[in-house]
């Protein structure tokens, strides 16, 4: 554990908040071996259809977890709305926006569970979670391999979804 967060740079963005620079983790096959070793343990003894990313919270994690374990991925991105995808509204530091989900993909009684490199605000997150339910899927369960703890999305946007992080931005 030490080598992960000894890797890892928190650095303030333009809007002052924390964010993560996992790039150290990526560079490093070992480091990266190591890190989706410890988010494929969030899963391993899960029951779940498929996984569902969001491309602004980072997908990298989800897309090599959905490698490993033979399960299909989704990802959310900003988006229009347009025929043939399912849309949310974020209310963003710099503004609102949308972001899509394909549709046809989740059906009723679709598990999925939701995984990102990081938990920021969660909205995002919130955003993809209810686009799931929309088409009768459930969420079973949230992940990031690092959580932002200052800004605490597990007990606002994402509160009531089971929620488990790997490393949280108060530990460096």
């Amino acid at each position: 554990m030490a080598a992960l967060e000894e890797a890892i740079k928190a650095v303030k963005n333009c809007c002052g908040v924390t964010s993560i620079d996992i790039a150290p983790i990526l560079a490093d096959p070992g480091l990266f071996a190591q890190a989706l070793d410890d988010i494929y343990q969030m899963y391993e003894r899960e029951v779940f259809d498929i996984i569902i990313t969001t491309k602004l919270s980072g997908t990298v994690f989800a897309a090599a977890l959905a490698a490993r374990m033979g399960k299909g991925l989704i990802i959310t991105t900003c988006v229009k709305p347009t025929d043939g995808y399912l849309t949310e509204d974020i209310e963003g530091n710099s503004g609102s926006f949308s972001v899509g989900m394909p549709e046809g993909f989740i059906r009723k009684g679709t598990k999925a569970v939701v995984v990102v490199d990081q938990i920021s605000h969660g909205r995002d997150i919130k955003a993809a979670i209810n686009m799931v339910e929309k088409q009768g899927g459930t969420v079973i369960k949230v992940s990031g391999f690092v959580e932002v703890s200052e800004i605490n999305a597990r007990k606002k946007a994402i509160k009531g979804y089971p929620v488990e992080s790997r490393l949280f931005t108060e530990d460096f």
